[in-house]
């Protein structure tokens, strides 16, 4: 497992990580999502970063590079207490660095000085220093605003334009749920938070973010979120149209610095000809085999999702909440909402396992059929191209989580989201908390 590097901030001692409880409700989750991706490690000194010349990024008139067959854009927002794994996470790229057939470009962002700066990556041999070109900084962004990812990934496919893009959003997540601005470092929502501005990037703003990428003339072909508990069908349906091809996340918290990019970027340079499918599946194993025995006490998952197969998965999630609610008998879906697997985020449960639980449990045909429908189309043939789960630690994980909450703390904004206009899981959830 990598070191994890702890941050030192004027006189600010940014929190250590603690054990983690089985589940996290209330206070409990949100102190243990604010140290998700920390490990207890010796302190040591930060890598080196260059102090960067202010350039506007807007007005940057540098002539196009030649086209490549990927662009991997890494949003990395270490405005926060993950500042020192953000740097070594550009120190593992550094390792590889750009190729002939692979352009890699990062924004990093800073909570120590709340800077900003964009880097050409290149490789080197010196692990306590970033030495990548340096393309530009700016003062004051707000990491938790769509528009500044909106910014750099149009900015970087211009700059450095490929045949296929990928879109590395790093920082603390916390699955679907929904609460802009944030009033506290702990009472994390969405992806990408930003401890200066207290705003992050919710689902909905997720998928707005997208459309206005493509809408402006860019894409993503595979997006990939480098933070915890992202990989849900809520956050999976936003970008049902869209031209994203594929989604790569987790179920579960992530550990530390996350991907072990410099596995990744070598495994990419050998064959820069491979699509979004086979690069997310790269991307997850390379992550579960750097971390066979989970993470504190948890076991981890890894997931790709095939997101023209996202509809077909929220259709049938539909059919089997309206099976349920017709049914009306509450006992056989608490029975399974309370043994289906769960993660850091309590309410979010492995959909193919919630099925699984429901057919054994219920006793109405009509639920029976539906919960094994969702179950077969997650197990062959539907949107989950790849499922792995930490080899020595394994877990009833399949590839896709939902929300199944356990009480309605957390439910504004629910029917915000796209699958909630959608499909009746929204009522499902409604009629569940229901006493």
């Amino acid at each position: 497992m990598k070191t994890i590097v702890k941050i030192v901030l004027g006189l600010i001692i940014l929190p250590g990580a603690g054990l983690f409880a089985q589940d996290f409700v209330g206070q409990d989750f949100r102190d243990a999502l604010d140290n998700a991706r920390q490990e207890a490690a010796p302190a040591v000194g930060l890598p080196a970063v260059p102090q960067p010349a202010a350039v506007d990024f807007q007005d940057d008139s540098t002539a196009p590079a030649a086209e490549k067959e990927w662009t991997i854009m890494v949003f990395v927002n270490g405005k926060s207490n993950l500042e020192g794994d953000g740097l070594t996470d550009i120190n593992e790229m550094e390792k590889v660095g750009s190729t002939p057939g692979v352009n890699v470009i990062v924004e990093l962002g800073q909570f120590s000085n709340n800077k900003l700066a964009r880097y050409y990556i290149t490789k080197d041999s010196k692990p306590a220093e970033i030495t990548s070109r340096l393309l530009g900084s700016a003062t004051g962004v707000d990491m938790g605003d769509p528009a500044a990812v909106k910014d750099f990934t149009l900015w970087a496919e211009k700059r450095y334009p490929a045949k296929k893009y990928m879109l590395i959003l790093w920082d603390h997540g916390s699955g679907w749920l929904k609460g802009n601005p944030v009033e506290s470092r702990g009472d994390a929502k969405g992806i990408s938070f930003d401890y200066i501005t207290h705003h992050n990037i919710d689902t909905p703003q997720l998928g707005r973010l997208v459309r206005d990428i493509e809408a402006a003339g860019g894409r993503v072909d595979l997006l990939a979120m480098d933070a915890c508990l992202m990989q849900m069908a809520e956050v999976a349906y936003e970008m049902k149209d869209t031209k994203v091809s594929h989604i790569a996340a987790s179920e579960e918290i992530e550990p530390g610095t996350g991907y072990p990019y410099g596995k990744i970027l070598s495994k990419l340079a050998l064959k820069p000809s491979m699509t979004a499918g086979p690069l997310g599946v790269i991307v997850a194993k390379e992550y579960l085999k750097e971390n066979p025995n989970g993470f504190q006490g948890k076991g981890l998952t890894y997931s790709v999702l095939e997101v023209a197969k996202v509809p077909q998965l929220a259709a049938k999630m539909d059919v089997l909440a309206k099976a349920i609610i017709a049914a009306g008998d509450k006992a056989p879906v608490l029975r399974a909402r309370a043994e289906a697997t769960r993660y850091s985020l309590a309410d979010s449960k492995d959909l193919r396992r919630f099925s699984q639980l429901l057919m054994q449990y219920s006793k109405s045909a009509e639920v029976k059929a539906a919960a094994s429908e969702v179950e077969q189309l997650i197990k062959k043939g539907g949107p989950v191209l790849f499922s792995g789960v930490s080899a020595k630690k394994p877990t009833l994980s399949y590839g896709v989580a939902v929300y199944v909450p356990e009480n309605a703390d957390e439910i504004r904004g629910y029917n915000e989201l796209k699958l909630s206009a959608d499909t009746s899981w929204d009522e499902f959830v409604n009629w569940m908390l229901v006493p």
